[in-house]
């Protein structure tokens, strides 16, 4: 029996160990708020602000506009780390109003507080921590 019990309690040392650059990994994440600076394949140039917590937060671009009413509304994300250095960030538009678009972009980290990335319409979004 103390055989058995002295087992379990080393392997679940091994996993308390394990979990310990797991969490490590998770706090070297994109928690915070950020600026962005969309270049739209014509060359127009968008502001666009990012608040991030631990797997999720809230986009909005600085622009307004009378035609689409997606822009500049609070948008929810999700984001993942999928390597080191790059970054998946899910812009779930259609949560912040029915009609709207959902995108998937994937970030390159250029430096520790700037990512790029393209959208599939063909913009480049550089984003900055704050």
């Amino acid at each position: 029996m103390k055989h058995i019990l002295w087992r379990t309690a080393a392997c679940a040392g091994m996993l308390a160990m394990a979990a310990g650059p797991a969490a490590a990994q998770a706090a070297d994440g994109l928690e915070g708020d950020w600026t962005a600076r969309i270049t739209l394949k014509n060359g127009r140039q968008v502001d666009a602000q990012m608040q991030l917590q631990t797997a999720g937060g809230t986009w909005r671009t600085l622009a307004q506009s009378t035609a689409d009413p997606c822009v500049g509304i609070p948008t929810p994300m999700l984001w993942r780390r999928v390597e080191s250095g790059v970054y998946e960030l899910h812009f779930q538009g259609s949560k912040a109003l029915t009609g709207c678009r959902d995108n998937l972009i994937t970030f390159q980290q250029l430096d520790a507080g700037t990512l790029r990335g393209r959208s599939d319409a063909g913009a480049e979004i550089v984003l900055t921590r704050r």
